[in-house]
């Protein structure tokens, strides 16, 4: 699938190119990204994959420099949200096929690296609690489940959060 030939971040091993427009519908029909997208619910979930807000940035995941080609995930991301200078991270998802090499991880550090070079001083991660691997691997990245502070939602999911790096 073709995106902008400029990576939003690159490095790690994996490569973040916003999708938008047209681009971005074909990218989520995508059966890899759709199947990427439920299994982050619950694996092997069929039908419509949960729906990314508009107002999120949809950033196609390849591994290695390839700004287009195929995908082989996708990351979500809503800036100021639940406040200024903080981020929401609503989906980080690896296509079956491209499953095994840690790219889910080598994301998840690049996206903190850029956002925290931007000034975010705070990442938040929404995982479906149907997920018993996303939760779990959320505590292995460090990451603490947070209730109070966490974007409201009104799905059933659990919101972790963990520091940028940035003093703010």
């Amino acid at each position: 699938m073709a995106g902008r030939s400029t990576p939003w971040a690159s490095g790690m091993g994996v490569t973040l190119v916003e999708v938008r427009d047209a681009q971005r519908t074909a990218f989520l029909a995508d059966a890899g990204i759709r199947q990427a997208l439920l299994d982050g619910v619950d694996r092997g979930l069929s039908g419509d994959p949960p729906e990314i807000p508009s107002s999120a940035s949809v950033l196609a995941l390849r591994e290695g420099r390839r700004t287009t080609g195929p995908a082989d995930g996708i990351v979500a991301l809503a800036r100021d949200l639940p406040r200024a200078g903080e981020a929401a991270l609503i989906a980080v998802a690896i296509a079956p096929a491209s499953r095994g090499r840690a790219l889910a991880t080598k994301a998840l550090l690049l996206v903190e690296r850029r956002l925290s070079q931007d000034g975010v001083t705070r990442l938040f991660v929404r995982v479906p609690r149907k997920n018993g691997r996303g939760l779990y691997y959320m505590l292995r990245c460090g990451f603490t489940p947070v209730t109070g502070a966490a974007p409201r939602d009104g799905g059933d999911a659990t919101w972790f959060a963990r520091g940028t790096g940035r003093a703010g």
